[in-house]
């Protein structure tokens, strides 16, 4: 029976473009599940936007010297562009900007106000004299209280993943200006969270069996030693949804408190998209909904606490079925840096390769349980070795073969002999595998046993070589189509640019959204006619990554002379 399944991304920030570590992170994995979904015929939508309502925006359109919806408008485009390019299928990517999203923010926090979830305080918080203004989360770099971790911005540590105030950073600085800041009273809006440590806790030990280990353990940590506080959910800058309390004129919804309600209008942009505006409730609203949550791990206090509180404290909502939480990937043995550029910029590597080389190599090195490491000779060596002399070199030895000595056409086979039936027999192995993996959110599992089928694949050709023994060949044949047509559907959440191709050169024109996994009972029939094959990629040569990597040693050098370090530090 077909289910209902939703599958949300973190909303990315607008004030830059994606990179890879976003991609293997959240929006891949995310992608690879709900195309597994949908092949197995399940109503699955993937909903994701980007986040143009945080402090980011500012300071990154302050330094460009432009307004912040200029900003937001370029970098939508690019990030929506370098989406479609690698084939993730978002079924909306809306914008927290857009009317849609202000609306329910407005309504959400008014219901949450009027059922007593929000009560007004008087707070001390940092405030810039030379500025003139309040310095809310971004706007203030200091050193976390919790870790030490210095360099760290006013609402969550990179580092220890900690969520706290900005007046908690120690040795505190006006990100804009440097001065040093004072201590100011303001009236602010908190959120009761504390009222809802034991709903949250009853939620936690009823979804996290499911969980990766991690994440729960993170979860559980902070709700059973130090239980939830209130928040304050409302800022003094006039960027955002407006915060709609009484007394709370010229303030904003907190960004963390409004981008998590992005999924919700997101969907309803979608909705209103496909002319059925109330069709969003069906998503959202109703129990027998799944809905899975794609995030890093430095979101996972807020998808695994703030949000599931707040959908409670609502009410109605359905709940987080599974946070999938992933940890970092890091460059050529170093954190990531957007600042001093240390990235790959994902525009940037598709004007260079193809978006199923970056696919896979983001799902062979994906972080689904550690931090992992993108290592651009590794990516050379990953793709050429695997990717293309594995499995593109199988599908292209099988359909030449079939054109060689079967004239395009798959033969009748003769009578199939025990190899024969135990390679057959592997196919729905491998299915049962990927598919079990796939559910288990062990991403790189799955891919594996794809790659494993097309390297049995290789292995039976060379021990059968139809080539020389014209009385075994059409057997030999007809058992390897059905293992190239088999890839073809296995290979659809993972790389589906490759799995379209590869079906093209099989004759088979069936849109990608049609197949479902009970297509891997069928067969390729003989007397089916393949076209010729074409070469699925190019190899990645030495001059390809070469630039790479001297760009990265530069900026490298760059960074040791700024800081007097070095890598013998």
């Amino acid at each position: 029976m077909a289910k209902r399944v939703l599958v949300t991304a973190a909303l990315p920030y607008v004030y830059a473009p994606r990179h890879f570590g976003h991609l293997a992170g959240a929006y891949l994995p995310a992608d690879i599940y709900v195309r597994h979904r949908r092949l197995k015929g399940d109503d699955a939508i993937y909903v994701c936007g980007t986040d143009e309502n945080a402090t980011s925006v500012i300071l990154e359109a302050m330094r460009l010297k432009i307004q912040p919806k200029e900003l937001c408008d370029r970098n939508y485009v690019i990030q929506k562009t370098v989406f479609e390019k690698l084939g993730i299928s978002f079924d909306v990517y809306s914008r927290t900007s857009l009317p849609i999203h202000f609306e329910t923010v407005e309504e959400f926090y008014k219901t949450l106000y009027n059922r007593g979830f929000i009560y007004e305080k008087n707070i001390k918080q940092l405030f810039c004299p030379k500025c003139n203004t309040f310095l809310p989360d971004r706007f203030v770099k200091g050193v976390c209280s919790y870790c030490g971790a210095p360099d760290q911005y006013g609402d969550v540590c990179e580092k220890c993943g900690r969520w706290y105030d900005a007046w908690e950073l120690i040795d505190p600085k006006c990100a804009i200006c440097g001065t040093k800041p004072v201590l100011r009273e303001s009236i602010h809006y908190f959120l009761k969270l504390s009222m809802l440590t034991g709903k949250i806790l009853q939620y936690v030990k009823l979804k996290g069996s499911n969980w990766r280990k991690a994440t729960l353990n993170k979860t559980l940590s902070w709700l059973l030693k130090e239980g939830l506080k209130d928040k304050d959910i409302t800022r003094d800058y006039d960027w955002g949804p407006p915060a709609p309390f009484p007394k709370a004129k010229g303030q904003v919804i907190y960004n963390w408190a409004e981008n998590l309600l992005g999924y919700i209008s997101a969907t309803k942009h979608w909705a209103v998209e496909h002319n059925k505006p109330e069709m969003w409730v069906e998503y959202w609203k109703k129990s027998d909904v799944e809905l899975y949550c794609f995030i890093g791990k430095d979101n996972l206090f807020f998808h695994t606490i703030l949000f599931p509180a707040l959908l409670i404290a609502y009410g109605d909502y359905v709940l987080p079925e599974n946070v999938v939480v992933s940890e970092f990937v890091n460059l050529e043995g170093e954190k990531l840096s957007t600042s001093r550029g240390w990235v790959i910029w994902l525009h940037e590597m598709l004007e260079k390769f193809h978006p199923d080389m970056i696919r896979y190599y983001a799902v062979v090195i994906a972080p689904e349980h550690r931090d992992t490491d993108f290592k651009w000779k590794d990516f050379q060596a990953k793709v050429n070795n695997e990717l293309i002399a594995n499995l593109a070199n199988f599908v292209n030895r099988v359909l030449t073969l079939l054109h060689k000595l079967s004239n395009g056409i798959v033969p009748e086979p003769d009578e199939l002999n025990e190899y024969d039936k135990k390679i057959l027999s592997e196919i729905n192995r491998t299915a049962e595998k990927v598919m079990m993996e796939i559910e288990r959110f062990e991403f790189k599992k799955g891919l594996k046993e794809i790659m494993k089928l097309s390297s049995l694949g290789n292995s039976y050709l060379n021990v059968k070589t139809p080539w020389n023994d014209a009385d075994a060949a059409s057997s030999t044949l007809y058992v390897a189509s059905q293992i190239v047509y088999a890839i073809s559907i296995l290979l659809i959440p993972y790389l589906p640019f490759t799995a379209t191709e590869i079906r093209r050169m099989l004759n088979i024109l069936e849109d990608l959204n049609s197949v479902r996994w009970n297509s891997l009972k069928e067969i390729l029939k003989p007397g089916h006619r393949v076209s010729k094959p074409r070469p699925l990629f190019r190899k990645i040569r030495d001059e390809d990554i070469v630039s790479e990597i001297n760009k990265l040693e530069k900026l490298r050098i760059k960074h040791e002379i700024k800081t007097g370090s070095s890598r013998s530090h």
